[in-house]
């Protein structure tokens, strides 16, 4: 019975060393979290190999959206005609009956703005899409930006919103040039 006795107190020494190293190591990640910025921007470009007001219409076109415009697990109605400021349309979920909503307000020639709001409840984030070219090809410029309200995440989750988001516009860049590459 002495070797189990003598054998215990060092598992416990073993057990309070283990709890203390995590919580300072909890403790830091919490600390870490008031010292990284909630707020984010997230940018991506691609250049489309055809004529400026090509792309303009497959990026305004309520037909065309649905096709290039990539939402995780989701997808933008269809929209009759070109989009005008004040134009708005769905986006349903496969998995979700909730409904988002994605409303333009800018539309010029060279700046399409446009605002998402996921789901209800859930804060708009602001879309801004530039576009620049010429007769032969046409480069898109699309960022948005924001500050993220999401509690004790909200620094963690802003310092990945450029994985995430990017990722996403990556997608619908690279659909937007397939679409209008292709289709002329």
């Amino acid at each position: 019975m002495s070797k189990k006795s003598s054998s215990h107190p060092k598992a416990l020494y073993q057990l309070r060393k283990v709890t203390r190293v995590s919580a300072l190591v909890i403790l830091a990640v919490v600390v870490l979290g008031f010292f990284l910025p909630t707020d984010y921007r997230v940018e991506r470009s691609i250049i489309v190999n055809k004529p400026h007001d090509v792309v303009v219409n497959a990026l305004l076109g309520g037909h065309s959206l649905p096709d290039w415009m990539f939402i995780s697990g989701g997808k933008v109605d269809q929209h009759e005609g070109l989009f005008q400021p004040g134009d708005s349309v769905s986006i349903s979920y496969a998995d979700s009956a909730d409904k988002g909503s994605l409303t333009f307000t800018t539309v010029t020639t060279n700046t399409i703005a446009f605002d998402v709001q996921p789901k209800a409840g859930v804060d708009l984030v602001r879309n801004t899409i530039y576009v620049s070219g010429d007769d032969a090809s046409t480069n898109v410029d699309w960022e948005i930006e924001g500050q993220l309200r999401a509690g004790f995440l909200s620094p963690y989750l802003a310092f990945f919103a450029n994985r995430i988001a990017g990722s996403n516009f990556e997608a619908s860049l690279q659909r937007l040039k397939e679409k209008v590459e292709i289709a002329q």
